[in-house]
């Protein structure tokens, strides 16, 4: 009799386990496979080329299946605007998932502003980071043309060589700012050292807390997943292909390796401020 009055409690337990083991499957066809997403950030950082950069990022926010972001940052700078715009983009995207900065030849100046938006930064023993500062091209002092009429003395010139300065120091401490407001509890020196515009290589980096990890950029997609909590999950490129006036720049994919060749200013850079760097003159 016992028997008897088990045998349902057996078919009903059988029956719990079908539909568990029949919906964990379901759920496994249903439900994306986890993805870690590679974003490529490689030479001059500029107006064109930030808007695909962009619109990756964004992308990625939308997608419900990538859980982190790992940037693969290979750069020297480039445009103030540009920088910012990317910076907050990062900031943005990490409302929703977590992302990681790799650091592969360099990552100065306003790549490395972009950088610090990241919750961590990976770097090479040997990358260039840091460069913290501002560069540009005094304007001309205004002169009296005789064909060219003016409605003001700066028309031309959009202000004075002095106040040109002073727009560009406000620029450097708003550089200053940022990399304080996200790593301020890592930083091992103040701004005054940190606005001198040097560069480090990884290691000096690590040391200064500028950056968090020396290691692979495979360590840093583990990072990101580790800080997404998965540990299924698949890496996907998510870099975009570069805008076609892309010659604007002299740049290219091709051949842009070394961090000599990321430094090289383009042939056509037009007047403005730039987060950039630039090798020492020979």
């Amino acid at each position: 009799m016992k028997r008897r009055r088990a045998f349902p409690w057996i078919l009903a337990l059988l029956g719990a386990a079908l539909l568990l083991g029949s919906g964990y499957l379901l759920s496994l066809a249903l439900l994306p496979t986890p993805q870690i997403a590679v974003i490529r950030v490689e030479g001059d950082i500029w107006g064109s080329y930030t808007a695909s950069v962009s619109k990756a990022l964004r992308e990625a926010k939308d997608d419900p299946a990538v859980r982190a972001v790992v940037l693969d940052i290979s750069s020297p700078g480039g445009e103030v605007t540009a920088s910012e715009g990317l910076y907050f983009d990062i900031l943005n995207l990490r409302d929703r998932v977590p992302v990681v900065a790799s650091v592969n030849e360099m990552a100065a100046s306003g790549a490395y502003y972009i950088s610090s938006a990241a919750e961590q930064i990976y770097s090479k023993p040997a990358s260039m980071v840091g460069n913290i500062g501002v560069i540009s091209f005094l304007p001309d002092p205004p002169v009296v043309e005789e064909t060219l009429i003016t409605t003001g003395p700066f028309k031309r010139s959009g202000g004075t060589q002095v106040e040109y300065i002073r727009q560009m120091e406000m620029l450097k401490q708003t550089f200053l700012r940022a990399v304080l407001a996200q790593r301020s509890d890592r930083l091992k020196v103040g701004p005054e050292t940190l606005s001198r515009g040097e560069i480090y290589l990884g290691l000096q980096a690590q040391r200064l807390g500028l950056v968090d990890q020396i290691g692979s950029h495979t360590e840093a997609i583990a990072a990101a997943a580790r800080l997404a909590q998965v540990r299924h999950y698949e890496m996907v490129d998510r870099t975009p292909e570069l805008p076609e006036e892309s010659s604007l720049f002299g740049y290219s994919r091709e051949g842009r390796s070394t961090a000599a060749s990321l430094a090289e200013l383009p042939e056509q850079l037009p007047p403005g401020f730039y987060y950039r760097y630039v090798e020492p003159f020979k």
